[in-house]
């Protein structure tokens, strides 16, 4: 496997970069302490608009997916600790027993849409 090199000119930048950064820390710290401010001054105003304005126009819909993801994840956490109980049962009972048939689930949050399953097609219009 061969092993990724970096450019020089990559490391030359950083290299650039971390003096600049040192020279500044020890001549003017309070300028990178304003710097760091505006930066996050910058990602909280760009998060609020996110917040006020993106996340109102997904409205309702967006909500009640979001609920039923909510339901579908606590549903599925119970059906995972019902069946770590079922296999914990069954290690402890005795070894000359048979194990028990399971049925086969059917996963409770989908539907079946029913169709024209009686109807014919008209050949004609495929």
């Amino acid at each position: 496997m061969r092993r990724r090199v970096i450019h020089p000119l990559i490391w030359l930048i950083l290299l650039l970069g971390g003096i600049g950064f040192t020279h500044k820390l020890f001549n003017q710290p309070a300028d990178i302490i304003r710097q760091l401010l505006l930066v996050v001054f910058i990602i909280a105003a760009v998060y609020a608009v996110y917040q006020l304005l993106i996340r109102r126009r997904m409205g309702k819909e967006h909500s009640s997916y979001m609920k039923a993801v909510h339901q579908s994840k606590k549903r599925h956490h119970e059906r995972d600790k019902n069946t770590l109980l079922k296999t914990a049962r069954a290690k402890s009972t005795k070894k000359g027993t048979r194990p028990s048939l399971q049925r086969k689930r059917t996963t409770s949050h989908l539907t079946v849409i029913e169709g024209k399953k009686g109807k014919k097609r008209n050949r004609a219009f495929f």
